[in-house]
Order: C-alpha cells, then structure tokens, then sequence
C-alpha cells in the first residue's frame, strides 16, 4: 500500500497505520498499532516523518502544538516549511539534506523554529530512518522543545572544576581535565591506572591527551567528542576503549569556563561498566522502533497495565528516579511509588488507595492533571521536586496506564531563590528608610523652622538646633559609611588582607576619632591592653569593627559612665571585649543581634536611635577572619560585646 494513499499514513514508529474502528481490532498488530497512536500523540515531545523527496508525511499533536501550525497546514508540506525560521534557511537546509543523504550527526541538530505567532523557538532534532515495506525510505524526527533549557543555560553562566582527594578513593571512577590544546590539566589515579592498562602509557601534565590514546579508532571518537565539548557542547558517551587490553567506560565531557565565561578547557567524568556491560550483553533483546522513540525523551515515562505491573520504564525514569529499567519491569508500580516516596510520606495504605483509584476510573479527576511532589533517588539518596502526570490509554477491552514526571528540581530552587532575595530587598529597603527617616525629620522640621524664624529666635536656640542638627548629621554619616560597607562587603568588593598587627595600637588609632561623642556623655573609654598582644587581622576591618562596638557602646551607655576594652590572649586567638553599663539589654533581644532576619532597632539614652546595622557589619568581619562575635548580658545594667580574632596565620 503506498504512504499517500488517503485511508492509511505512516505512524511515529515507521508503520502503516489503518483507520480501524476499536470495536473491530482483532489481530496484535492492530492492537500494537492503536497502542503505538495512542503513545505517540501523547508524550511531549514533537514527531515527524518525512519521506525521500522531503515531503511532511506524518505529525503528532504534541509537534503540532509546539509549533502551532495544524495537521492540514503541514502534512503534504515540501521545504521550507511553514515553521522554518527565514534567518536560519540555510542552516536548516544544511541539516535537510544531511538527513536526506542519510548523515546526520547522532547527536542530532540543534536548530531554530519559527511558531506561527512568529516566535523563534530553539529545538533539538534527532533523526531517525527506516525503510516500509515497499522498501520506501522515510526519516523520522523527535523534535524536543529547547526553550526552558536555554533559559536556564543563560542563568547559569558559572562553571568551575571541583577535583577533591575523596575522588581518588573511588577505584572506578576516572576524572580528568585538558586545555583546548588537549594538555592535560590535571587527572586523579584511576586515570592514570587506566591508561596504563588500556594503552599502556603513563600520561604526565602538561602532555597532549590524544598522544596517549594509541588506538585511532578511539582517539577520532574522543577528539570528536572534545571538540563539541570545548565549543560548549556537553557530551556523553557509553564506548569500548583500549587495544593492549578492553574496558567500558561511560563518560561525560563537559566545558570548563573562567571568570569571564570564556570556555578554556574540558573535564573528563568516567565510570568504568565493564561488569555491568559483560553481563547486560547475554540480556540484550531487540528493541522496536517504539522503545528508541520513547527513550530519547528527556522526561520520564512510565507505563503500567491494570495490575500495576509496569511495562515500560524509558531512560529518563532510570535517570530521574536512579532505577534501571531491568530492575523494574514487571514490578508493581505501588511498590516503586512507595520505595521512591520521601519518609515523612511513607503512607503504602494511602499509596495504594490512590494507586487502586487510578487502575479502576475511581478517580478520574486524576487524569491529565499536573501534581507537584518530591521523590527521593535511590542512587544517590537526594531529594528531587518533580511534576507528574497520568492518563489511560485505551487498548480494545483494557488499558494501559502512562505517567510522565520530569524534574523541576532546579526550577524550584531558582523560584524560592528568587523570592528569598526579593523579601530580604523588601525588607533591607524597609529598615534603611526607617534608619534615615529620624536625621532627615531633624534636618527638615529645623532648617524649615531656620528658614521662617530665623530673625526671631534667640542665639542660644539656633546654637542647640545647630547642634541637633551636627548630631543628626554624624549619625546619618555612620549609617550611610555602615550601609556602603556592607553593600561592598556582600558585592565582594573589599580586598580581605590580613596581617600581624599590634593590638594596642590598632585600637589607639580606632577609637580616637569617638573621644569627642564620648566626653559629650562625659564617658570615659578605658582600655587594658599590653604592648605584646599582637592579633592576625586585616587592619581596616579590626578598625572598622572595633568603632562600631565603641559607637554602639556610647550610644548605649549611661552618662557619666565608663567603657573599657579588654584583650586577653588564649592559646589558640585573642578574646576582645568592650564592656558598659546602660541600658538592660534581654536574652531574647541579644539573639537577634547578629541576624539579618531580625534587624532591628530600639532606643538609646537619652532617646537615641541605636541600629543593629553596624553589629551586622562587625559578624560579617569577625567571620571573615574565622572568628566568632557574641554579647552577654546581666539582670542589671551590664553589656558586655566580644569577639575572637587569631594569633597568626
């Protein structure tokens, strides 16, 4: 039967499908047929099939909807098509006709669409060809949708190589980096035990990588594979390697980029399967056109009959849920569900009554709708948030029953990533108003009164505004330096230096320019410090920190009082401490100090508005130099502030 012929066409897998009524299927390959139609109008991603002269004979809905153009405005259809982006026709030609000569790459073809609206829409194609049974030709398409993964590709423009010594205790697992030059960068033990055994060579930095390989076949394939690597391409592969004797490996490639995104290298991840692979041989069984479709799909999809027993668990099950598919067919889906349910939601009775619902149409509200829950995988024990989805599919008298979870693990991450900084915005924004509202009122309510009075009032009236307004000033100067360090702080913009310094001077120095705000409360600054404690710091911070306590001290402290600065000397750090009495500080308001999600602000004597901000700013430093801040009070009056800083390096 031809492939044009109205009453048949060729389906996804590559088959004549007929229009036969389902009260009428009697043979397997009818049923196979309903089922395979069924399947593939289902999953996501889109199907095409075009034939020799490159004329659209077939689509799926999902390629339908993804580029948004119908069956009747597509099918008959010769290049360029109607989704065809115009910047790109010579790109798409290109690919065109290396699928027609039958070259194209594995890997498949990352092209761009245009959807009917006009939107560009980024896609990877993976081709595929078979022959009819009239000896016809025809290539199929598995077309992915791209742009959620691009977007996510811009987001995360940070790459690195983390190489720890705990790798090198795992025998079989091989990792490795080169330049673009493909000189080695860096490689653990297990690489180099494997070159040796495979190629028998010993590699050394600084050599060239493919040098090393002495087989041709195996240094084309990898060369290969480094090339789309280091264009920023990741890639994967399951490959044979060595010639004085055989190992499997399967390896990942992935790009290394620098500071500036530039890509600058190429980091090898390879585990050695050659058990795994031994044994998978003797079980090795045809696979239809079917399952390949089904496996190139990035999402999990997961088919179980009316028993529960499953019957299809593609790749990215095994990849989503760490489960291999000859562990888990014919399992029942029940006992799957609950080994990947988290333990908090361990419930099999409450598993299997939702299960139970499904299999009998209890619940059909179910069907097609998208949940949001969380699994946990069994390789590696993390937890990934997942959204899943389940419908029927109807197969004669019985059904089949298809799921289809992907993983939205980084995309929830990103959302409450997202939505903690905005609330700490929020909220940093609601503070420093708060902070700079009292000085610009003072400024305000007296330049106003200045400005209408000013003949009016007596000298000793304008000299204390004057002076309300210098104290204002001051104040706003020490929020504003706090809030411009602390901003470059988190920015990463102060250099952290630190050195051996002499206590006692540093702190002379430090509070010097706070003698004046002192003696304007008549407190006296007292400090007990020996020439011979010496501290391993970075000067401007010490200084930095050091001015806040005593600022927050004169703030805090009663008149005619005293603080006093001591230093003592341990074996390990120095212990500062800056000790008053004032104001009762309370357990409950002392654990807020330091937290950034509790900043706040209270009174001071008399009626001074103190701030946490610059107690912020002191344990960001303190931490930077691997030390720890705290402050102690009493049932009294007393207020004590320490810090600890190391002796040396």
């Amino acid at each position: 039967m031809k492939i044009n012929e109205p009453e048949n066409r060729i389906n996804g897998a590559g088959y004549e499908e007929s229009n036969i009524k389902s009260d009428k299927i009697t043979t397997p390959y009818q049923k196979e047929m309903l089922f395979r139609q069924a399947i593939e109008n289902s999953i996501p991603s889109g199907i095409a099939v075009i034939d020799e002269t490159g004329k659209q004979v077939y689509i799926n809905q999902a390629f339908c909807k993804m580029v948004g153009w119908g069956e009747d405005e597509l099918l008959g259809k010769l290049p360029p098509y109607p989704y065809w982006s115009l910047p790109d026709i010579e790109i798409l030609n290109n690919a065109l006709q290396l699928t027609l000569n039958n070259n194209a790459p594995k890997e498949g073809f990352d092209l761009v669409f245009c959807h009917k609206t006009g939107k560009l829409l980024p896609v990877n194609v993976i081709i595929s060809s078979f022959k009819q049974n009239n000896n016809e030709t025809f290539f199929l398409a598995n077309v992915i949708d791209l742009t959620q993964r691009k977007k996510d590709e811009e987001a995360l423009k940070e790459s690195h190589l983390l190489l720890m010594s705990s790798i090198e205790s795992q025998k079989d697992i091989i990792i490795f980096s080169i330049d673009q030059y493909y000189n080695y960068l860096y490689f653990n033990k297990a690489h180099w035990k494997a070159m040796k055994f495979a190629y028998n060579s010993e590699v050394n930095i600084g050599i060239n990588f493919l040098d090393c390989i002495s087989k041709d076949e195996d240094r084309r394939l990898l060369k290969e594979k480094t090339d789309l690597a280091l264009k920023g391409k990741s890639q994967s592969l399951i490959q044979r390697f060595g010639d004085v004797n055989l190992d499997y490996y399967e390896v990942f490639l992935n790009p290394i980029l620098n500071e500036k995104n530039k890509i600058i290298g190429c980091t090898y991840f390879a585990r050695n399967i050659t058990d795994r692979m031994q044994a998978e041989k003797a079980l090795k069984e045809s696979e239809t056109k079917f399952k390949e479709i089904i496996n190139q799909v990035n999402d999990a999809i997961i088919v179980f009959d009316q028993q529960g027993k499953i019957v299809i668990w593609n790749k990215g099950a095994e990849q989503l849920c760490g489960l291999n598919a000859h562990e888990i067919l014919n399992k029942n889906i029940v006992d799957i569900r609950y080994q990947l349910t988290p333990p908090q939601f361990k419930d099999r009775e409450l598993i299997e009554k939702n299960i139970n619902g499904i299999l009998t149409f209890q619940t059909p509200e179910v069907f097609n709708k998208i949940i949001d829950s969380e699994i946990v995988i069994q390789n590696s024990g993390s937890l990934r948030n997942i959204q899943s989805t389940v419908f029927p599919i109807e197969l004669d008298r019985s059904h089949l029953f298809c799921a289809i979870i992907r993983d939205t693990t980084e995309i929830k991450r990103f959302e409450n990533e997202l939505l903690r900084i905005s609330a700490e915005k929020d909220k940093f924004y609601s503070i420093i108003a708060q902070y700079l509202y009292t000085p610009f009122n003072v400024f305000n309510n007296f330049s106003k009164l200045m400005a209408e009075e000013l003949d009016n009032l007596p000298i000793k009236e304008i000299q204390k505004m004057a002076k309300m307004m210098s104290k204002s000033a001051s104040n706003l100067y020490s929020l504003l330096d706090n809030l411009i360090q602390w901003t470059r702080m988190n920015q990463g913009k102060i250099p952290f230096e630190p050195q051996k310094l002499n206590f006692k001077n540093v702190n002379q120095d430090a509070i010097s320019l706070l003698k004046r705000n002192a003696e304007a409360k008549n407190i006296k600054i007292n400090y007990s410090v020996t020439d011979e404690i010496n501290v391993f710091a970075d000067i401007f911070m010490l200084k930095t920190i050091l001015r806040n306590l005593v600022t927050n001290a004169i703030k805090f402290a009663n008149s005619n009082g005293q603080i006093n600065i001591y230093a003592q000397e341990t074996s390990s750090d120095t212990i500062i401490s800056v000790h008053y009495e004032g104001i009762t500080i309370t357990s409950d308001y002392l654990t807020k100090l330091f937290d950034f999600s509790q900043i706040h602000s209270t009174l001071g004597v008399p009626e001074e508005k103190g701030t946490t901000l610059g107690l912020l700013l002191c344990n960001e430093y303190v931490e930077k130099h691997g030390g720890k801040i705290w402050v102690e009070g009493d049932s009294g009056n007393s207020c004590e502030f320490k810090f600890t800083l190391p002796n040396s390096v």
